[in-house]
């Protein structure tokens, strides 16, 4: 939101920026310019604004605001000003070093991205444009470096949420080249996060990933010859492709499905796949929807069909949409502020954190607790979860408070995020947080064995064949099987 006010005000408020109170102070005013219907650069020259940071800087000049508190470093340093183009001096050993430099930034910010890591990947991808902006605007390495770094850019924004930012970055990079598809997918997700769905399908079409909703008229005779495509409306009960990839990079925990919400998913997945052995850890041993849809074309023997991934897809976002309530992909940016606000824990802190949780949960009078409660429950695992809540957070919120969270579930969540991001990169934690969550439930002899463990019965090729005929109405012998003998048949018959 920042980075539309005006050259004059970004230099005054960059010194003192790091400060909370700083940046909320114009994160108000810019929402409150919003609301009117203002322009931000308009709501940014207002008068008891501009004399607002006047003030502010007097205090920060004095050293009165040395003692308040302050944001996340990322953010410290979003205002300093980049070179002007041209200012470098670009000969062969400069540009040489420039987009060595710049590359870095940016494998950087991608490994920071997939460990989802977002707040630092973008800051990797602002330096390596802060290096590159001294370059001369000519065709160019730099130009596609840059054009690069703004499509992570906003990306990244995106993830955290900073919709602007990611608007303005996606644009930038259309700036560079207007006929960038894969800048104009950045843009459309953004339109999409921010309500404005009419224009994003507009992008979308020029991604070239849909097509026009409505037939175009031809513009010239040599179009007139030219057979119109007909357009298939996109069925209200089956995901765009267009946004498939979107939807399998979604983190099941980020988008509020938990415990409680992974048993009506289940539920949804095996009406659609009744005979597949989906067990209730299916989202614990696959946090993320990528990995759910590979686990369970597992299950099929799908292989890389391209065919039953599509379908599977449509498949697992049905049974979210419908476990959810809504569509996961509208209206938070593809995360929840758990997601958001988590916390990088390295190895020994996360296994730390689960230590004294496996305690907590391993003490005498839980185990009892949950004995009784899965007797209440009648041994049904759902209402086992809903009533389980309550009495957990008791036993959570001293730790949840001593690592800084809230001690209530928005708390609960930001630590399972964090502690879930951590996992993915770390092998051991991974195996404490599956020990953790059965010790949760009462330890390996009670509810997890009975409802949330899978039963171990075996699997075979013929299971597969069987549970793959069930979910397509096909016929598993059928000339399109690659892998019978009915295709030689068909080659020799021909």
């Amino acid at each position: 939101m920042v980075e539309e006010a005006p050259a004059e005000l970004r230099a005054k408020l960059a010194p003192m920026w790091k400060y909370c109170f700083v940046q909320w102070h114009i994160y108000d005013a810019g929402l409150e310019a919003l609301s009117k219907g203002r322009q931000l650069r308009a709501g940014f020259e207002d008068a008891e604004l501009l004399s607002d940071v006047e003030s502010l800087k007097a205090l920060c000049e004095s050293g009165d605001l040395d003692e308040a508190a302050t944001a996340q470093e990322w953010t410290w340093k979003l205002l300093e000003p980049f070179a002007q183009a041209g200012s470098l001096a670009w000969d062969e050993q400069t540009s040489a070093r420039v987009l060595k430099d710049s590359r870095d930034e940016r494998k950087d910010g991608i490994q920071a991205f997939s460990e989802e890591r977002y707040e630092k990947a973008l800051w990797h991808f602002r330096q390596g444009l802060k290096l590159l902006a001294g370059a001369p605007a000519m065709a160019g390495p730099q130009n596609k470096l840059s054009g690069d770094l703004l499509k992570n850019r906003s990306a990244a924004a995106l993830k955290l949420g900073m919709k602007r930012t990611a608007l303005l970055a996606a644009t930038a990079a259309l700036a560079v080249n207007s006929s960038d598809e894969k800048a104009w997918y950045r843009k459309s997700c953004v339109l999409a996060e921010m309500g404005q769905e009419d224009e994003s399908r507009l992008c979308m079409q020029k991604a070239g990933l849909t097509l026009p909703a409505t037939p175009s008229y031809a513009s010239s005779p040599a179009e007139v010859s030219r057979p119109q495509q007909v357009v298939r409306p996109v069925s209200e009960s089956e995901l765009d492709p267009a946004l498939h990839r979107l939807f399998e990079d979604l983190v099941f925990l980020d988008i509020g499905v938990d415990s409680l919400i992974a048993v009506d998913m289940v539920m949804h997945l095996q009406a659609e796949l009744p005979e597949a052995p989906i067990a209730l850890t299916l989202i614990y041993d696959n946090p993320t929807v990528d990995e759910v849809i590979t686990e369970l074309l597992g299950i099929s023997n799908a292989g890389k069909d391209d065919f039953l991934r599509r379908k599977m897809i449509g498949t697992v976002w049905r049974s979210v949409r419908r476990a959810l309530g809504k569509d996961p992909l509208k209206g938070r940016g593809g995360m929840l502020s758990g997601g958001r606000d988590r916390q990088d824990f390295s190895e020994e802190e996360a296994m730390g954190v689960l230590e004294d949780l496996q305690r907590a949960y391993e003490a005498e009078s839980w185990v009892q607790t949950v004995r009784t409660l899965a007797r209440k429950a009648a041994f049904e695992q759902r209402s086992f979860l809903l009533n389980l809540r309550s009495h957990a957070m008791s036993v959570q919120r001293p730790i949840l408070q001593a690592l800084g969270f809230s001690g209530d579930a928005q708390g609960l969540k930001k630590l399972e995020c964090s502690i879930i991001s951590c996992s993915r990169k770390s092998n051991r934690v991974c195996e404490k947080l599956k020990i953790v969550r059965m010790a949760l439930q009462g330890g390996p002899n009670s509810m997890w064995a009975i409802n949330v463990e899978a039963e171990g019965m075996p699997w075979t090729d013929v299971n597969c064949m069987q549970s793959r005929a069930l979910y397509t109405k096909d016929d598993p012998f059928g000339p399109n099987r690659i892998n019978t003998k009915s295709v030689m048949t068909g080659v020799l018959a021909t």
